[in-house]
């Protein structure tokens, strides 16, 4: 069995997937993306009953992971995978490339690796009860560059909504039903994950500096230890002038309403003209 088993959560688009990757980068972890498919939990599962079925999956892939069976993964071409999104764009938006499906692994001797699952939403809304079983790490990203790409993703958040979350946390679903406005409904989602990892004083990594540290910074938080690896650098990214112009227009309820322990108004200001010069560039 796996020496340790850690989760991974934080923002859509903030760079999780991407941490998984930099964690397959090591000989001592097997990290997963999205291998829990949200949708194969009984609809009428209760919070503690959906947790369970959390925990016997996590520990039916540490068993494959030993055994060497095959086992569900959120990207069925293997744990290489460091953006679901590809850059193909259809009606406006760039569509997803990962595909749902079974992987396997060579068998690895018990005890050999720390076994790190990575799910967004699905482990954001059940926190509570799942920091009574496992050390929860979050990754979060500026909210600029988060609603960006939310905006031109093909994903549930481009509408304003987030399933899992929605299904386990009612409130969070009260609040976007009674919401029209796709982009407000964006901002109650970025603002739900911010404050379930504040409520829950979950150690906190940023797209920031993980890029910075080229990982080290994920290192550290999930008590392993450090390894050097290549310089990482962020994609770059322009986005289309009307949908930067969607932010611009309420810029002055952004720069009141995202600001949080993770980041500052100068930061959020700092990446909105950041966004607008990029579409004056020639």
């Amino acid at each position: 069995m796996a020496s340790s088993k850690l989760l991974l959560t934080g923002i859509p688009r903030s760079g999780t997937t991407l941490s998984c990757k930099l964690l397959n980068e090591r000989s001592d972890v097997v990290a997963l993306h999205e291998p829990i498919n949200p949708q194969l939990i009984a609809t009428d599962a209760s919070a503690q009953q959906a947790v369970d079925y959390i925990r016997s999956r996590i520990d039916f892939f540490d068993q494959s992971i030993v055994s060497g069976t095959p086992f569900s993964h959120g990207d069925k071409g293997g744990l290489g995978v460091d953006n679901p999104v590809g850059q193909t764009v259809r009606d406006g938006v760039r569509a997803v490339r990962s595909v749902r499906g079974e992987i396997q692994l060579p068998a690895r001797p018990s005890k050999s690796f720390s076994l790190v699952v990575k799910q967004n939403a699905l482990f954001t809304a059940l926190l509570p009860q799942l920091l009574k079983h496992y050390q929860v790490v979050t990754i979060v990203r500026n909210p600029i560059d988060v609603l960006l790409s939310w905006m031109t993703v093909d994903l549930p958040v481009n509408t304003g909504h987030i399933p899992a979350g929605e299904r386990f946390a009612p409130e969070l679903a009260s609040e976007l039903a009674a919401e029209s406005d796709v982009l407000q409904r964006q901002l109650i989602i970025y603002q739900w994950f911010s404050e379930q990892f504040a409520t829950h004083d979950v150690p906190t990594v940023r797209y920031e500096d993980l890029i910075e540290t080229s990982g080290t910074a994920l290192d550290r938080a999930l008590g392993l230890r450090v390894i050097e690896r290549a310089s990482l650098a962020p994609p770059p990214r322009k986005y289309p002038a009307e949908v930067v112009g969607r932010l611009v227009a309420v810029k002055q309820q952004l720069f009141k309403s995202l600001p949080n322990a993770n980041y500052s108004q100068v930061e959020i200001e700092n990446a909105l003209n950041q966004a607008q010069q990029k579409i004056a560039e020639k």
